[in-house]
């Protein structure tokens, strides 16, 4: 593994310095104007340095040997560069998102706002990124600690009071979780280095360490927080539906692809999926059968389309975690591969659904899912784009959206009989999936509306699920050369252990 290839340190840590002095500048607007335009333009259009700064990056680390900088504490792949753009695509379409929201229920200032979700992707940006878990665990921090104050920015909604305690309160309990599981790691092999990890696994220790066991189920739970896997999936339902709609939809999306990233780096880069984890195996299936079973039976009894949503939720990260399952059983890029593709999937079908969501509480105040009667008729072009990102979430052929979950399903088949299981489980789901999907779009264009008029959408909501629209239908085209593409990031994490 090289130090930096020939490059400056600094220059690696880049795109996350950029964004952190970019959540300084448009905070500082704020004191130096009243044009909440002008702070909204900047934040976008400031996303665009970290954007280049990324692919600069890319263009020189692309399929080399990992650059590292900081004694290692730094890693710059393949895989990171796929989470830092992936992390900018998030942001750019939340704050796009945010603008008239925010002006019209949120008693807050744009660049309080703007910054805090900067900030965030800042700490998402570096778990992708990590080679140390110490540095792994101030990101998780970095990511998590603006997301607690999201959840409570509505501050004559009661709800939203209650969301943001409950997040701090259960947030806490997993950054303890995860600590300690990073302790008993640390305490196992000597070592935080990642790699100095999985040379200690290789060769020294053995497969039935206690102590590293122990270590493994810990992270997986401090990180089953993260990605609201069941049974720590508890917050998800009262935090969606009390949180303002755009801070919900970083929740799905951000924190759901930042937990999913440092699992991958802590445990394939660590190399601890190499070791016979016949124990961890058992416990990754038995909570995505869970996951996928709690995630969609509940989404089927919620009358609030945000509480679907986070059900929703649930149910894809236990799609997930099946492609995780089969990483440790397969020991091969093959589950990793799929995650991520899913994971990029999910991410933009999941935008598109909440820029619908957010059209219809912006102009109306409510979040039932029988609000959204005659939606189709009311608003055609944010109904129709919303259509189009739930039955991409439903798995309908031949959508991008089906084809993530057959590459995680075929990851998975054939891996042995427990493994089998679990597929089927996810197919049963994915129809149940179906019925809570397709209720909605019923509704939007079967129901009389009891309200006739014309409903105005914002700019920056048109545009957000012109985008979201637009890539699922790129994605769908795409699919395979950009599946070989990802492979080459989820390649990267495994040959780092060759090096």
């Amino acid at each position: 593994m090289t130090s930096t290839i020939g490059l400056p340190q600094i220059w690696l840590l880049s795109p996350e310095l950029s964004l952190t002095l970019l959540s300084f500048v448009v905070l500082g607007l704020d004191l130096v104007t009243r044009r909440k335009m002008v702070t909204w333009v900047t934040a976008l259009i400031g996303l665009v340095i970290p954007l280049a700064l990324t692919f600069s990056l890319a263009f020189n680390t692309f399929g080399s040997r990992p650059a590292t900088a900081f004694y290692g504490m730094l890693v710059v792949d393949d895989f990171a560069i796929y989470f830092k753009l992936l992390f900018l695509l998030m942001g750019f379409c939340v704050i796009l998102v945010s603008y008239q929201y925010i002006e019209k229920y949120l008693r807050v200032t744009p660049g309080e706002y703007y910054a805090i979700i900067l900030m965030s992707l800042a700490g998402m940006m570096l778990m992708g990124s990590s080679g140390e878990l110490i540095t792994i665990y101030i990101s998780f921090e970095l990511a998590s600690i603006p997301l607690y104050i999201l959840a409570g920015l509505s501050r004559t909604d009661t709800r939203s009071a209650e969301a943001a305690v409950k997040y701090v309160l259960l947030g806490a309990m997993s950054s303890a979780i995860l600590l300690y599981g990073l302790a008993l790691l640390y305490g196992a092999t000597g070592t935080t280095d990642m790699l100095e990890i999985a040379r200690a696994t290789a060769n020294v220790l053995h497969t039935g360490n206690l102590l590293l066991i122990v270590g493994e189920v810990f992270v997986f739970a401090g990180f089953g927080f993260k990605v609201s896997a069941v049974p720590f999936h508890m917050w998800a339902p009262d935090i969606y539906e009390g949180a303002p709609t755009p801070s919900t939809l970083f929740f799905s999306v951000g924190s759901k692809a930042a937990g999913f990233a440092a699992l991958l780096r802590i445990f394939v880069f660590s190399g601890l999926v190499s070791l016979n984890n016949s124990y961890l195996w058992v416990m990754v299936a038995v909570v995505a059968a869970l996951t996928m079973i709690v995630g969609n039976v509940g989404a089927l009894l919620q009358s609030n389309i945000k509480r679907m949503m986070a059900y929703s939720s649930i149910g894809q990260a236990g799609y997930l975690l099946v492609g995780f399952a089969a990483l440790i059983i397969h020991k091969t890029s093959a589950g990793s591969q799929a995650m991520m593709i899913f994971l990029f999937v999910f991410v933009v079908t999941n935008i598109g659904a909440f820029a619908g969501i957010i059209a219809l509480g912006d102009a109306t105040g409510r979040e039932n899912i029988r609000d959204f009667d005659g939606f189709g008729r009311r608003s055609p072009w944010i109904a129709a784009g919303m259509a189009v990102c739930f039955l991409a979430l439903a798995g309908i052929p031949p959508m991008a959206g089906f084809l993530s979950k057959l590459v995680i399903f075929w990851a998975a088949w054939g891996q042995g009989s427990g493994m089998t299981i679990l597929v089927i489980i996810g197919l049963l789901m994915s129809a149940v999936s179906i019925v809570y999907y397709a209720n909605v779009v019923w509704r939007m264009y079967v129901i009389e509306p009891e309200k006739r008029e014309y409903i105005q959408t914002p700019v920056g909501v048109g545009l957000t699920m012109a985008i979201a629209v637009i890539g699922i239908i790129v994605l769908t085209i795409v699919f395979g050369p950009l599946l070989a593409q990802i492979g080459l990031g989820a390649n990267s994490l495994f040959g780092a252990l060759v090096h």
